[in-house]
């Protein structure tokens, strides 16, 4: 499938972006999430050959023992981690999180769990609620690390674009979460996950005074668009053809030139989700949600609404989009400074 999904379980009865998958009201222990999510089976490393069925030394093809698909080819040295380390995290929260959903992508080169984080709820304004997930994941071709770290993304889901706590001011993501090499042993993950856990829920009442800060400073038309010409800048750099091909009608590159710029200012004007909630309008926490709309509802460079999507999720977590975010972040909370 062109949106690289496998697998998976939904659960509080909200499905994924793409519709796909097992969707289930309330929650589920980690365990049976993972095996209703198809995200329980085992690897191995099994030998790599060459054309004429003459073993290559130095490599092995990582393979899922229940298909015999291989997921990629790794050097020899590399350690494969079984998803039952990524089950014994989610089982280690206890009453921390609740299971929240199950993700195999890519035929099971990617395996995630999202789980939301008791304790870490809120609203910036009166109806307009923040939610907080812990994201544990892991990869099988090496493109990511055995991690756990907090979001306010839902994995494969669009629809918690109101939080953005995960990406707050100048915090790195080496405080936000743990991420340890592919090692057989998930230990250094579980052991930490307390403290962790203890720690974000004090950075959600700071992160949530920060949201609260936004809605409370007013943003102009004029403020909005200097906002999103800091934030976009690598893309408004250069010049531009008012003519295809045509030199002489040469210009520098302004807002409206930006392929997102008319979506942005709609949202900023009223057109974004939860618009419509008293206090949001002409707001910097306006501002912020036109640009979190956008970087989690919009982009993605696909003509294919699914592959869109998921290029956006994997951008929030691992691409631009979340140094955008953070930038957006940062800028919005300035202005309540000012």
């Amino acid at each position: 499938m062109s949106h690289q999904f496998t697998s998976g379980v939904f659960l509080h009865n909200q499905p994924a972006w793409h519709r796909l998958g097992l969707v289930l009201d309330g929650t589920l222990p980690a365990r049976e999430a993972f095996r209703l999510g198809g995200a329980d089976f085992h690897l191995a490393g099994r030998p790599v050959y060459d054309a004429d069925m003459q073993p290559i030394d130095g490599y092995q093809a990582i393979t899922r023992t229940d298909t015999g698909a291989t997921l990629s080819v790794m050097n020899a040295t590399y350690e494969v981690v079984q998803n039952e380390q990524l089950i014994r995290v989610a089982e280690a929260l206890h009453s921390d999180a609740v299971m929240d959903a199950v993700c195999v992508l890519a035929g099971g080169k990617k395996v995630t769990f999202t789980a939301r984080v008791r304790q870490s709820e809120g609203e910036v304004l009166p109806g307009d609620p923040v939610n907080q997930y812990l994201v544990g994941c892991t990869s099988h071709d090496g493109t990511i690390a055995f991690s756990a770290f907090f979001s306010p993304i839902r994995v494969v889901c669009q629809n918690t674009l109101s939080a953005a706590l995960g990406l707050a001011s100048a915090r790195s993501r080496r405080q936000q979460g743990c991420r340890i090499r592919h090692t057989r042993n998930a230990n250094a993950l579980i052991d930490r996950l307390p403290e962790l856990i203890d720690l974000q829920r004090q950075q959600f009442t700071g992160g949530m005074a920060e949201l609260r800060a936004m809605a409370a400073a007013p943003c102009t038309a004029s403020q909005f668009r200097r906002y999103v010409e800091t934030l976009f800048a690598d893309q408004l750099r250069g010049a531009i053809n008012d003519r295809r091909g045509d030199a002489s009608t040469s210009r520098p590159r302004r807002l409206e030139d930006l392929p997102a710029w008319e979506g942005l200012s709609a949202k900023f004007e009223g057109q974004a989700i939860g618009s419509d909630i008293p206090g949001v309008q002409g707001s910097m926490w306006a501002a912020y949600q036109a640009v979190t709309e956008h970087l989690s509802h919009d982009a993605g460079r696909s003509r294919d609404p699914i592959e869109a999507a998921r290029q956006r999720l994997e951008g929030l977590w691992f691409g631009k989009a979340a140094a955008t975010l953070t930038q957006a972040h940062e800028l919005a909370l300035a202005a309540t400074r000012s």
